[in-house]
């Protein structure tokens, strides 16, 4: 029966080319390398090494059989680092994917509440694109993710938490303020910054909705960051339709918001790896994430 510390000596052996450099790696004496290794060809039934010029050089069949114990070692390895970043790490842990502008709105407020139940609970915070989002999903690299609703895929399970519809932000002084409702019409002739397009995953439908209205406002800016809209709307560049989670942040920085109609409505998500077992602490943040939307105030300021 092969063992691994076999297998072990037979990969110092090919990597490092000599008996001497091997035994040193495996702390043990170069006899008991040359045993493990007659050891595991016997089991094998075939010779892994040839000896030429005083060197061991492996056979073709060694050769195959080494790229074979690359790859399981690769897995090992793995496993090896995981287990020492647990090992690492002083107490319980949780990490979150989230879209950018819900890392600096929604989550703080989340995990606000949170943190009064696991006040020692390392929080690791990722935010990133909709796409890194879904492939750490689905590698299992993340435990749950906040996220703008997407199409079901492979691996990854999904729980609608709330839907929100667009508003137009606007310069604190800019003449559409005394509108109570703006409409596409409203958008003739004004400078907009514009979504890029990026399918069904951006809120794209805005143009849709402007241009089906036969309204061509001058698109300034495009952008698929949301705090970049309003920062250009802050700095005069342009009016904008935008998602409301950011406006807490922008208020005080002269940017208004007023419902615009018709609207999209656009759903935000709980994500999990399928395969993964949720914690207690996953859970308890995902109660979190409930409490808070259920009061939360799109035009109040952060610390409200």
């Amino acid at each position: 029966m092969i063992r691994f510390r076999q297998i072990e000596a037979f990969r110092h052996l090919i990597i490092t080319g000599t008996g001497t450099a091997a035994a040193k790696r495996m702390q043990i004496t170069q006899p008991a390398i040359s045993r493990l290794i007659s050891d595991l060809e016997e089991d094998l039934g075939f010779a892994l090494f040839r000896r030429e010029k005083g060197r061991l050089e492996p056979t073709v069949a060694g050769l195959r059989f080494y790229r074979a114990v690359e790859e399981n070692f690769l897995g090992l390895e793995r496993l090896k680092q995981v287990a020492d970043s647990i090992r690492s790490e002083a107490s319980e842990s949780l990490n979150i994917t989230c879209l950018p502008v819900l890392s600096t709105t929604l989550l703080p407020l989340v995990l606000k509440v949170f943190r009064q139940a696991h006040p020692d609970v390392v929080v690791k915070v990722d935010p990133c694109s909709m796409g890194e989002l879904m492939s750490r999903l689905q590698d299992m690299k993340t435990d749950v993710a906040l996220s703008l609703e997407f199409a079901e895929i492979a691996g990854i399970e999904i729980e609608p938490i709330f839907a929100t519809k667009v508003m137009c932000a606007m310069p604190s002084d800019h003449p559409l303020t005394a509108k109570s409702v703006i409409t596409p019409q409203d958008l003739e002739g004004e400078n907009v910054i514009g979504w890029l397009p990026k399918g069904a995953l951006s809120f794209g439908a805005e143009r849709s909705i402007i241009e089906g209205a036969g309204i061509h406002p001058h698109y300034t800016v495009e952008t698929n960051n949301s705090h970049t809209r309003y920062a250009m709307v802050a700095n005069g560049i342009g009016i904008s339709i935008v998602e409301p989670f950011a406006y807490a942040v922008w208020q005080a920085h002269g940017v208004t918001i007023r419902p615009f109609e018709p609207a999209p409505t656009y759903g935000y998500v709980l994500a999990y790896p399928r395969a993964s077992l949720r914690s207690e602490i996953t859970l308890d943040f995902r109660q979190a994430v409930l409490d808070v939307v259920k009061r939360y105030n799109f035009t109040a300021s952060p610390r409200e």
